[in-house]
């Protein structure tokens, strides 16, 4: 594990990202892969898998943005050419459409979200135990939500702290009906996060990257200069 000191400021680095435009040839790459990205969700959300139809009735009471999300993300988890990026699409498109933003406003909080993905993909080697893809997705799908919600760097920061403080996900679940399950809570979390974040809600400013933040708890490496060098500037293959 790094020193705490390393990876001062990995959040606010984060949050700046999130919340900034964007714009250059790359970038433009991200977008082209989160509209193709998009098209297969909206394909594959016209047939919802059996874990998604018995999700929508189990969660029967829970509010209809967080049982959307939910469904919509265990249904995309099992679709073709989407997989890790569910709860980032999930989490984006809910968040986006509650705020009654344009789908190319949440083209941009999925690519965001995918390269928030990415980074912390390098950046963070989490213990065996863990489930790495619903963690990390469930803060990159904070992240998506939080563009998606034109939420402002503070916010942002919040939104993905509180997405932090509820990331899990069990290996040993893979392929079980509780994989799907972490990918749908990661998908409420996000959106979740993101909506109270805009109320004023608040986390710890240091949430991934603190002595006692998640790095800490589930990683047995942390490299803040993977998730942060170049970020906004160099944006991952699409």
């Amino acid at each position: 594990m790094s020193s705490p000191g390393s990876g001062s400021g990995a959040s606010e680095a984060l949050a700046r990202f999130v919340a900034a435009p964007h714009s250059g040839r790359a970038f433009d790459d991200a977008l082209r892969a989160a509209r193709a990205i998009v098209s297969a969700a909206r394909t594959a959300l016209r047939t919802p898998t059996e874990t998604s139809q018995l999700a929508s009735r189990a969660l029967a009471s829970y509010g209809a943005p967080f049982r959307r999300a939910f469904a919509n993300a265990t249904t995309l988890a099992a679709a073709s050419g989407i997989g890790a990026d569910a709860p980032i699409v999930a989490a984006a498109v809910e968040s986006g459409d509650r705020m009654g933003r344009s789908e190319a406003d949440i083209l941009e909080a999925i690519a965001v979200g995918r390269e928030v993905a990415a980074r912390l993909e390098r950046a963070l080697t989490l213990d065996a135990p863990w489930d790495a893809a619903a963690v990390i997705a469930g803060i990159a799908a904070a992240a998506a939500a939080a563009r998606a919600a034109a939420l402002d760097a503070d916010a942002t920061r919040n939104a993905i702290g509180l997405a932090a403080t509820q990331a899990a996900g069990l290996g040993v679940a893979e392929g079980t009906p509780a994989a799907a399950l972490a990918c749908g809570k990661a998908a409420v979390n996000a959106v979740e996060a993101a909506l109270l974040a805009r109320h004023g809600f608040t986390a710890a400013s240091a949430s991934l990257e603190g002595r006692r933040g998640l790095a800490a708890l589930m990683g047995s490496n942390f490299d803040a200069a993977l998730l942060c060098d170049e970020l906004g500037r160099r944006w991952r293959p699409a």
